[in-house]
């Protein structure tokens, strides 16, 4: 199996910056850890308008009812987006909406993102996305956080799948039904890696279908997905691999509105995650619906799609012992997250935990937070390449604390179960993608 050895030499990323960027990088800091200190106000929503959303979702026979065609329901009321924090925000310009959040709801949900990864290589990210223009990667962040807060990513990576569910029923009944119903519908699989090392989400589009799920449940679902596999991010594979099975497609497959969701995700929400989106065996009838997707499209997300007309072709990016066997025509094969099969994990819950990991972890984020303030104050010289190994080390420190801490702050999920992502007795963390020719790999330091 070929793996990448290392793209951390590239320009750009940890390690390998010229004085001009480590002075961009300092600088994004220090405006992040400033803005972290303001007051901001009480966004919350508004009781009568919560209200009004929990009465819309009751009229009628409901989301789920037997009897779709009489169905009052609006079903783009969402119950569980923007329940916590004013939605209104994201329609305001940032400049006027930023300030009303406080500063310690974007500290936590900035920390919550940057999860297991190395910190430094999170505002890259954003510095990268926007051709190193410090105020349009500050904006490009700060918007990432205020989405975040109102379509409510801490909560759902702290619930989990079985806690999602349960939250979403006791919102509208039937509603976390569903979204554990499409989770396992096999419409979506992690696997992996492709000739870059990195995982892969593979979408089986024709059990696709619009109508069987409410857009809420489509967005919670690829949000869910979308954070649970950056759980395995590892220096230096920062990025993903999607593939769009595209075999069995029609026009009744076809879901818009989600498309238009997932590429403002990758644009706006997660720049530089997506490293390579394969669409494989798209039949002439999706022709008529590119030519709809790619004026969506950013030219440098547009660049990493590639379309493969075969097996054969797909083997140029991902090697055959990685592919499901709905792809090689081998009937038995599977992948790790579609063979093994286990019991419905735990659901999570909200609130802060109160154990000495999550302590320990809240501690090493003060450290890290004063030495990178001390640090963005000094002058960026050549030589800062070779000195940022301390600051690797400094981020290998956060990592494993944040790991001591994920089993408390991150709900139970069925990838964890099958052994995809496991945490050892000992804090070690392994990766196991469970392919031919793959031995588990101790990503624990890898930053």
């Amino acid at each position: 199996m070929v793996l990448v050895d290392s793209v951390s030499s590239l320009p750009g990323h940890v390690g390998n910056l010229t004085v001009k960027e480590n002075d961009m990088l300092k600088q994004l800091w220090i405006r992040l850890l400033e803005l972290f200190k303001q007051k901001g106000t009480d966004i919350r929503p508004k009781e009568s308008d919560t209200n009004t959303k929990q009465e819309d979702t009751k009229k009628g026979g409901g989301w789920f009812s037997s009897k779709k065609t009489t169905s009052n329901v609006d079903k783009n009321v969402e119950v569980f987006i923007g329940t916590t924090i004013n939605s209104s925000i994201m329609s305001m310009p940032l400049e006027k909406a930023l300030p009303l959040i406080p500063g310690d709801q974007l500290r936590t949900t900035f920390w919550n993102m940057v999860a297991t990864d190395n910190p430094d290589a999170v505002l890259l990210r954003f510095l990268r996305a926007r051709k190193w223009d410090l105020e349009a990667a500050y904006h490009m962040l700060t918007n990432a956080l205020r989405w975040r807060l109102v379509f409510r990513l801490d909560d759902i990576t702290a619930l989990g799948e079985n806690g999602m569910r349960d939250e979403l029923n006791r919102l509208q009944p039937g509603l976390g039904d569903s979204f554990i119903t499409q989770l396992n519908s096999g419409k979506a699989y992690l696997g992996g890696p492709d000739k870059e090392g990195r995982g892969i989400c593979f979408i089986n589009v024709n059990l696709h279908h619009k109508e069987d799920q409410t857009p809420e449940i489509i967005k919670l679902l690829t949000m869910y997905i979308m954070e649970t596999s950056r759980a395995i991010v590892h220096q230096p594979v920062e990025s993903a691999c999607i593939v769009f099975n595209m075999d069995g497609f029609t026009l009744k497959n076809m879901d818009f509105d989600f498309v238009k969701f997932l590429v403002s995700c990758f644009e706006a929400y997660y720049p530089e995650t997506l490293g390579c989106c394969l669409i494989h065996k798209a039949p002439w009838v999706f022709s008529t619906v590119w030519t709809l997707i790619t004026p969506l499209l950013d030219p440098v997300v547009a660049s990493k799609i590639h379309f493969t007309k075969d097996c054969k072709e797909l083997t140029n990016y991902v090697d055959i012992t990685a592919l499901p066997g709905n792809i090689t025509g081998e009937k038995d094969k599977k992948t790790m997250d579609e063979a093994v099969k286990i019991d419905p994990v735990a659901p999570g819950k909200l609130g802060k935990p109160d154990t000495p990991a999550y302590h320990e972890y809240q501690e090493m984020v003060n450290d890290y937070e004063d030495e990178t303030s001390e640090w963005a104050k000094t002058k960026s010289t050549d030589n800062d390449n070779v000195q940022n190994t301390r600051r690797i080390e400094l981020a290998k420190q956060y990592r494993v604390t944040r790991f001591k801490a994920e089993l408390d702050m991150r709900g139970p999920t069925s990838y964890q179960a099958k052994g995809l992502l496991t945490v050892s007795p000992d804090n070690r963390v392994l990766l196991n993608y469970g392919s031919d020719g793959w031995t588990p790999l101790d990503i624990t330091e890898m930053v």
